[in-house]
Order: structure tokens, then C-alpha cells, then sequence
């Protein structure tokens, strides 16, 4: 291949993705992102922040600003990315060549071709839809780069959906040339749009000026007239006009017609025919250009100087985007749910680390929404900061600043049933920089490291307090102001050692608080669980019975993000209505039941099943392994027989 510097490109970004995927191998605090610079997520979340104003994801400027730019470079240039940088249609072209050697590989008949490039346009659509109504990205569910390089196993995946895409995309790339490019590729669908610049722009003002004229049109109705555009284009046509401005071109008195450059051409179009090569599929990929073995017959623009402009216009246009997305931040939410009786006030916080995509943002914007006074949020998931926006007349900033916060029990170290220690000391102190579970994480795997700390509390104020319980015997509070101090932390994980950077500061020495009893201990470090479900609210206490059981699982916190599972499984039986846990005298879990409507066998069934059915939405489910081994051997008793706080 004579085409050395494109094989170059495709090769350094085939690498740098084969760098994503091994660097947590050797630095374990590393955390792979293979979709950090993804134009196409990118287009989508940016048609979801014009449609609802929020960020898809864990979108952020650097994708949108990419995916525009890429939308830039195919109408001014040609499909750049499409021909350089694209990781699915580099390998497919590799894979295709394999056909080629084993003489399996066909282009697809001329008639059947035309149909199938109308499926790249409904499969734009779909994605494009349901990313700008619901601001989830639905390309991740099939993309058979996604699913690859994340080995099938990453949770935004739909596997009856990527593993069909992830084996066409082969095996078509085998049988058919670029089989996913040209039928499939929805990233192809719109760059082929944009070719057609002039086009989509008449598209677009006519959406903008029925607006202005009051039809009120939703963007949807944009983003489906530029889908029928290129479609249309793509089955009528299959050329650009006017744009692209540089284009293949072929001296015809010159040429011999050897029919090389058509052998060489990735896409199969005939360029030995034409005298300005304006194919829908030609990406500049200037193959034919290195091929013709005649000096300046095939050249840009009739321009034998221009043979480097497509990568040079590549690394302008990615330079152009990185830079451009460094410069500035777009809100991953920003919503208004009340009005103030005066002047608003906004009080805003950097660096809440657990605000880092749209769902987390949503999670946090639930919370907020029920907060008397706060009547709306902006979240910037890229810098992790909040603003919010309260009534000062109903709620101060201190207040607004402490819904922000959610209190946090953690156990360091297990105590052994034969530990000939029967109390903990208390030591109470003011910690800087201690706001989010992020940081409560942080602040774990500092106080595990030396030992001798057992567990601590976090409770809201100015530095937030930490009351951490340790055995004076194993380790002073100065010990542990050292530890939490301490600018670097070696966490051991299950995968190896992870370097934690820390930045805590403790306001004073604290002050110790006396002792606490072993037994004391466990209740209070105990966090405990409630789910209601099927119309609890609904029934009085003397209607109910509860099944309290033995469930030492439920102090184990790998354990405790399947306790949501188990509540959505135990829902089934609609007379199973609440799933509590408590630390009374040992770790035990709570059904409560009506007995009317299910019997006391049925539910001991339920939490031996050796599968979880788990609800994800009204319709739906999926099973996943049951991970608690449950002894269901307990006592029924009345609600009011116990010690069970009923207000949630």
C-alpha cells in the first residue's frame, strides 16, 4: 500500500484505543473510557441539549465539539473521519482484504445496494430520536465498537442487540465491501447528510422560518426532513453538489484507463470513468492517488500539491475541537421547577465528584426537587459542579448546601466474634474537603490503611464532622489526623493497589467522645434498607404482619446494591409490600406482608429462588443470579411488636 500516511493514522488510533484498553492492566486508578472522544455521541447529545437542554450521558463538550467538527469537515472537505480515524471501518476495510485474498468478497448487486443504503438512514433516525427524547444514549446499545472493545460486559450494552451488530459487522466486512459502512453506519447516514451541504442548510432554514411563521414545529420534524434528505440523495443520486471543495479529479487526455486506481479504491467506485470523482462514498482517502502509476492523472482539484490535504485538514480540524472544547462547559442539566416570591438566589458548588453524568445529575435533581425553597438546578458534569437555584425568603444557603450533602456510615474493618475488644473509643473532628461519596470513599481507604480504625459517620457542617470509631490500644487520633492528612493513600482493592491522591485537612486536633460498647457499635455503623412497594402507604399497621429473618448479608457492602434487586423480585407477590434491614441484636432482614394476599411459604420461597427476577420498567425484566444465601428460618410477628421506625 503505497497510501503510507493514512495506514500511519489508522494505525495510531487503533493504538490508542489498544492503549485505553490495556493501561488498567498496569495502573489500576485508571478507568477506561472508549467513548471520551466519540463524534457520534457527541451529534446525538447535542441534538438532546437543543431538544431538552441536557447533556446525554457522560457526554461532554469534547465529544460535541468533535462530532460538529466532523459535520464541518465532510461539507468543506470530505468524510475525514470516516476515512482516517474510524475504528469499526478501519478493521472492516482490513477484514474486507482478507475476503478479497480468500476470493469471497463480492460487491453487493447494484440494485440490492441501492435498497440497503436506506437502512443506515432509519438506523440514524432511530438513534437520533431516542437520544433527544430521552437524553440515553441508544447508540451504545448495538454499536459493535462499544460492545467490543468493552468485551460485551459494559451495563449500557443490549446484548440481543450488539451481539447480531458485532457479527454482521464481520462477516458482511468478509462477504460484502465495508458492509457496515455503507448499510449500517449511522455515523456515515448523517456525514453523507452534511456532503450535501447546501441541501441540509435549505432543510434548515425552512424548519426555522415555518417557526418564525408559528408552526411550532418540534425538532424532531428538523432532524426527519434532514434523514429523508440524504436518503433521497443517497438512492436518487449518490453525488454530492457543490461541496465537498476538494474532490478526486482525473486528467482524461492523460489517463490509460488501466483500471487501478477502480481495483484500489476502498469504496469500489469506478473513478476510471469520471472526471471529478463526487461518489456519496468517496472520503478523500486519496488511495487512488498514490496508486496511478501516471505522474498527475489523478490528483485534487487538479492540483498536484494538495495530495496531503485531507490529513493535514484532519489534525486541524481534532486540534480545532480539543481546543475549542477546553475554552468553555455546557450545562449536563439545567431545569426549573418553581418560581421565587422575590429575587432568586443561586448558590453555587465545585467539585461535587458524584455529579458526573446526566443520570447522576437527574438522581441529584430528584433530591433537590423535594427541598421546600429550591426551585431549580444546573449540573456541569465535566468540572463536577452545581448551581443551584432557591427562594431566600423559604430556604438559607447553609440549608441549600446541606441537601446537597447526604450523610454516610462506613465500617473499615470487621470486628471477629473472639476479638478480645469489647469497645471503641470516639473521636470526633472537622474535615476540609469532605463533601460527597467520592470523598467518603477516599476517606475509607485512608483510615483502612494503617488500622485500628473500625468505622466512621459523616454528618453535614462547616467542615463537615467525622466521628470515627478506633481502639485506642491500636492507634491515636493523631495516628489518624496523620492518616486522613495524608496526600497519597495505597487502596487495596480486589484488581491490586490503587494510588488515591487525597486532599483533606482536618480543622483542629477533635475531641474525643468517650467509649462506645462492641454491641453499640454494630447497631450504629448498621446502615439500614427500606423499600416500599405495592401500595404500602395504602394499608394500616393492624393489616399487616412482618417475616423478620436472620440476614448477616446485609451488612456486607458488596451485598447491599442487591438489596434494590431483591425488593424488585420480592414485588412480584403483590402481597409482599415492604423489605426492610436492621441491626437489633444481629443483622436481620424485615417482609412486611398481607396476609390476605400471600402466605408465609410463598415468601420463604422467594428469597431461597436460585434466580432474581428483577422489573427494569412496567414491561420488562431480567433475571440475575440471587447472590444472597438466605436462611429463611425466622418468626412472623405484628407491627407493633417491634421497633421499627415507620416514618421514611
Amino acid at each position: 500500500m503505497k497510501n503510507k500516511i493514512r495506514l500511519i493514522i489508522q494505525f495510531i488510533f487503533i493504538g490508542l484505543i489498544g492503549y485505553v484498553a490495556i493501561r488498567p492492566v498496569f495502573d489500576k486508578s485508571y478507568l477506561a473510557d472508549f467513548e471520551k472522544y466519540c463524534p457520534f455521541g457527541g451529534i446525538s447529545s447535542f441534538l438532546s441539549k437543543l431538544n431538552q437542554d441536557t447533556m446525554s450521558c457522560t457526554m461532554s463538550e469534547t465529544q460535541l465539539l468533535l462530532g460538529l467538527g466532523l459535520l464541518i469537515g465532510a461539507a468543506l472537505i470530505g468524510k475525514l473521519f470516516c476515512s482516517y480515524v474510524c475504528p469499526i471501518g478501519t478493521v472492516t476495510e482490513w477484514i474486507g482484504r482478507l475476503g478479497d485474498k480468500l476470493k469471497i468478497r463480492k460487491n453487493m448487486p447494484v440494485k440490492l445496494d441501492r435498497y440497503m443504503r436506506a437502512l443506515k438512514y432509519v438506523l440514524l433516525f432511530a438513534a437520533f430520536y431516542m437520544t433527544m427524547t430521552t437524553s440515553e444514549l441508544f447508540c451504545k446499545e448495538f454499536d459493535p465498537y462499544f460492545a467490543s472493545v468493552n468485551l460485551f460486559g459494559n451495563n449500557d450494552i443490549v446484548l440481543w442487540f450488539a451481539i447480531p451488530a458485532f457479527i454482521i459487522t464481520i462477516a458482511g466486512a468478509l462477504f460484502f465491501r465495508l458492509f457496515w459502512c455503507k448499510y449500517l453506519c449511522p455515523l456515515g447516514a448523517v456525514s453523507n447528510i452534511f456532503l450535501n451541504v447546501v441541501g441540509a442548510g435549505a432543510v434548515i432554514i425552512i424548519f426555522l422560518a415555518a417557526n418564525f411563521l408559528g408552526a411550532h414545529l418540534s425538532l424532531v420534524w428538523l432532524v426527519g426532513g434532514l434523514v429523508l434528505l440524504g436518503l433521497l440523495n443517497e438512492l436518487g443520486f449518490m453525488k454530492s453538489f457543490l461541496l465537498p471543495v476538494p474532490k478526486i479529479t482525473r486528467n482524461e487526455s492523460k489517463c490509460s484507463e488501466c483500471g487501478l486506481c477502480d481495483d484500489k479504491c476502498p469504496q469500489g467506485i469506478k473513478i476510471s470513468q469520471m472526471s471529478e470523482v463526487n461518489h456519496v462514498d468517496c472520503n478523500l482517502c486519496t488511495d487512488c492517488v498514490y496508486t496511478c502509476p501516471l505522474k498527475n492523472v489523478l490528483t485534487i482539484n487538479k492540483k498536484k500539491n494538495l495530495k496531503y490535504l485531507a490529513p493535514v485538514s484532519l489534525v486541524i480540524l481534532i486540534a480545532i475541537s480539543l481546543i475549542a472544547a477546553s475554552f468553555y462547559e455546557l450545562t449536563t442539566i439545567s431545569v426549573k421547577w418553581g418560581k421565587s416570591s422575590g429575587a432568586t438566589a443561586v448558590y453555587k458548588q465545585v467539585g461535587l465528584k458524584n455529579v458526573k453524568c446526566y443520570g447522576s445529575s437527574m438522581a441529584l435533581k430528584g433530591t433537590l426537587v423535594n427541598v421546600e425553597g429550591i426551585i431549580g438546578l444546573d449540573t456541569y458534569a465535566k468540572s463536577h459542579t452545581v448551581k443551584v437555584y432557591y427562594d431566600p425568603a423559604v430556604i438559607s444557603e447553609k440549608k441549600v448546601k446541606a441537601s446537597l450533602f447526604t450523610p454516610i456510615k462506613m465500617e473499615v474493618a470487621r470486628i471477629k466474634n473472639n476479638s478480645d475488644i469489647d469497645s471503641l473509643s470516639i473521636w470526633e473532628v472537622g474535615v476540609y474537603g469532605l463533601f460527597d461519596p467520592i470523598d467518603f470513599n477516599n476517606l475509607f481507604y485512608a483510615l483502612k490503611e494503617k488500622g485500628g480504625v473500625y468505622g466512621f459517620e459523616t454528618h453535614f457542617g462547616e467542615p463537615v464532622t467525622a466521628t470515627i470509631y478506633f481502639n485506642a490500644a491500636q492507634i491515636s487520633p493523631s495516628e489518624i489526623k496523620q492518616q486522613i492528612e495524608k496526600e497519597v493513600v495505597i487502596a487495596k482493592k480486589p484488581n491490586g493497589n490503587e494510588k488515591i491522591e487525597m486532599s483533606f485537612k482536618t480543622e483542629n486536633d477533635g475531641v474525643v467522645k468517650g467509649k462506645l460498647s462492641l454491641l453499640d457499635f454494630r447497631k450504629k455503623i448498621f446502615r439500614n434498607y427500606d423499600r416500599l412497594f405495592n401500595e404500602y402507604k395504602q394499608y394500616k399497621p393492624e393489616q399487616l404482619l412482618v417475616f423478620k429473618f436472620p440476614m448477616p448479608e446485609s451488612n456486607a457492602p458488596a451485598l447491599r446494591r442487591f438489596l434494590g434487586s431483591l425488593s424488585s423480585h420480592l414485588s412480584a407477590d403483590e402481597g409482599i409490600v415492604r423489605l426492610s434491614t436492621r441491626y437489633v441484636d444481629v443483622p436481620s432482614g424485615y417482609i412486611f406482608f398481607n396476609p390476605a394476599k400471600t402466605k408465609i411459604e410463598l415468601i420463604k420461597e422467594a428469597l431461597t429462588k436460585n434466580k432474581l427476577t428483577v422489573y427494569t420498567s412496567d414491561t420488562e425484566s431480567k433475571e440475575i443470579d440471587n447472590p444472597f444465601h438466605i436462611n429463611p428460618e425466622g418468626k412472623v410477628y405484628k407491627p407493633a411488636e417491634l421497633n421499627i421506625d415507620e416514618d421514611l
